[in-house]
């Protein structure tokens, strides 16, 4: 394998960088002489054990002991040495290329010949992809059954308050993360003259990140199965689109320019698949108030007024590769709305569930009810990148606007701010949504240089990025505020995450621990991100190491090893996490407690 070939393997992601080396998808075997149908199989099994106990929590009790929260708690609690990823995972790929039996008039395909252009390079594409984890099945107890789905005691004050279903938790965690099927990409492609179109199940991406995305937030992302341990590639949904290209050519200095555009009518959401709770790679504070909650997951419609589109000019000036782009698209956070029920905090809503201390009576419900809605946004980019021969180097950067992305308060989440007489002008039965604008930057630098000392016959590749957020319009970030009569309480004008990190005993709700306090989220995140590989014994050894390290306090530092030998390849890597506090920014801490190590066997022609 060429030296070269670890700029294209970069594409991938930093972390899982072990993956990004050895997990390239071999070419495609012809399934006839001519070779115009091909098909690719990339397959591998992992097992992925935890080198450290998920966090248990503070615990935080009603004076009765009636009720206890764990703010903060990963859910559910796994000890150090328990399997958290038994992962299998297979794609098959079938490409056929249509030209000669357009040429030859071959059924419904003569159809073609009487158009008024020419059509060339008419193909398609089919892709299956089947998934499993093991661990649900025969997996560590917290996993493989519902031990750790346990009802909390509940005070007698609250006669209407239901009883949750963990029962239904626990299915619907087995029906998204046991195992899926399913045609994963379908389309099918062709061009007349400059212009390209591919229509069908796709994915498009128009990013030069690895690791964190910018300008490439097209497609939604599932992080159910490993979060970022996963390559981007990997967790891209696609996406129901016709995509076309057109190629304009030379214009002056300006070289190589093309426009492209897409249109994508689908309801698929990248926070759908994150809203299961119970997986390993569940955010924390999972389980912590489900007693008292239930949430509803709304999608976009399959509608052109919820359409996701836009376009993008590229060019080529001054040996500089130039992208400019707008687009609509969804965000992978949800937009999320919390509401009471208007005759008072302390009333749950009638859902027609059975009562917690009743069974038999089913006019009970919960305290509050959550929606997770679909948060549609603008982004606006431009992106560059050049190269510096004499250093066998490229230099990456990208400029995005985020217009509307989901924001998320204290005041905005938390129901006894919103329904509290003392510490508002009036009460509401919901905080309401809220959306901010956010500028983003990111420049990159990829070198590849001889180190004879390290590797005399091969060069070593390294990568890094520097990221920048900055969200506009954010109220102050102190934690506690004063309330009219000089008490204090959850400041309501923080930027946070809706991610529980503690829970504050509630005076006014008969002192439970109900009181959530959300991570924060700074105005201003810097993230910096680094890779170093090489190969040896011509490409079949890939040793690595990368790290993500967040400034607000976040590392992410993964070593490894991989060993290929076609059509097999196995690696090892290790994955370390640390945070001292759960922090917002890039989101680096919210897994700090989810050390391990994952021995991974891949098949690949």
């Amino acid at each position: 394998m060429s030296d070269w070939g670890w700029r294209i393997r970069r594409g991938s992601c930093l972390v899982g960088l072990v993956l990004a080396a050895v997990s390239v998808r071999a070419a495609a075997v012809p399934l006839d002489k001519a070779g115009e149908m091909r098909l690719g199989v990339r397959s591998y099994v992992n097992a992925r054990v935890g080198t450290e106990a998920t966090a248990e929590g503070t615990p935080r009790s009603d004076a009765a002991g009636y009720y206890t929260a764990y703010p903060g708690a990963t859910f559910p609690y796994s000890a150090a040495g328990h399997l958290r990823q038994n992962r299998y995972f297979l794609e098959v790929e079938l490409k056929h290329d249509l030209d000669r039996l357009v040429q030859d008039g071959f059924g419904p395909l003569q159809l073609l010949r009487e158009l008024p252009f020419d059509i060339a390079g008419l193909n398609y594409d089919l892709t299956l992809r089947a998934e499993a984890d093991g661990i649900y099945d025969w997996g560590p107890a917290e996993y493989s059954t519902a031990a750790a789905f346990r009802k909390p005691g509940l005070p007698p004050l609250l006669p209407k308050l239901a009883s949750a279903d963990f029962g239904a938790k626990r299915k619907q965690l087995r029906d998204h993360n046991v195992h899926r099927e399913r045609l994963f990409q379908a389309y099918v492609e062709g061009r007349t003259g400059n212009l390209f179109v591919r229509l069908g199940r796709q994915n498009l991406s128009w990013g030069e990140t690895d690791g964190f995305r910018l300008l490439d937030v097209i497609n939604p992302l599932d992080s159910s199965f490993g979060g970022f341990t996963v390559s981007l590639d990997e967790r891209r949904v696609p996406l129901d689109m016709i995509r076309a290209q057109y190629h304009v050519g030379s214009l002056g200095r300006i070289s190589e320019m093309f426009v492209e555009a897409y249109a994508a009518i689908d309801n698929r959401v990248g926070f759908t698949s994150s809203s299961v709770s119970g997986t390993p790679w569940a955010l924390p504070g999972g389980g912590t108030l489900d007693a008292l909650m239930l949430t509803d997951v709304i999608q976009p419609a399959r509608s052109i007024d919820d359409a996701r589109g836009g376009g993008r000019i590229v060019f080529n000036v001054l040996e500089t590769t130039v992208s400019l782009a707008h687009y609509y698209t969804y965000a992978d956070l949800p937009s999320v709305q919390v509401f009471t029920n208007p005759k008072g905090l302390l009333t749950p809503f009638d859902d027609g569930l059975p009562c917690a201390n009743d069974p038999s009576d089913h006019s009970c419900g919960m305290l509050v009810h959550t929606v997770l809605a679909p948060q549609r946004m603008q982004v606006t980019g431009a992106a560059a990148s050049f190269a510096i021969p004499q250093w066998y180097a490229v230099v990456r950067s990208e400029f995005a606007y985020l217009k509307d992305e989901p924001g998320y308060t204290q005041g905005q989440l938390d129901p006894l701010i919103f329904t509290d007489r003392m510490r508002t002008a009036a009460p509401a039965a919901t905080g309401g949504t809220s959306t901010n604008d956010s500028f983003n930057a990111v420049v990159g630098l990829d070198v590849q240089q001889y180190l004879r000392w390290l590797n005399p016959t091969h060069t070593v590749f390294f990568s890094t990025q520097f990221f920048y957020k900055h969200i506009a319009g954010t109220g102050d970030d102190e934690l506690f505020a004063l309330d009219r009569n000089g008490f204090a309480f959850p400041n309501p004008n923080r930027q946070v995450l809706p991610v529980t990190m503690d829970a504050l005993v509630a005076a006014k709700a008969f002192g439970l621990p109900v009181e959530p306090i959300f991570v924060s989220q700074p105005a201003d995140s810097y993230l910096q991100t680094f890779f170093a590989g090489t190969s040896y014994r011509s490409g079949t050894v890939h040793p690595g190491c990368g790290l993500f390290y967040d400034w607000g306090g976040g590392l992410v530092f993964q070593t490894g090893i991989g060993f290929s030998h076609d059509p097999f390849r196995f690696s090892v890597d290790y994955t370390f996490l640390n945070a001292g506090t759960l922090k917002g920014g890039s989101g680096v801490s919210l897994l700090r407690d989810r050390d391990n190590v994952q021995f991974r066997l891949e098949y690949a022609i």
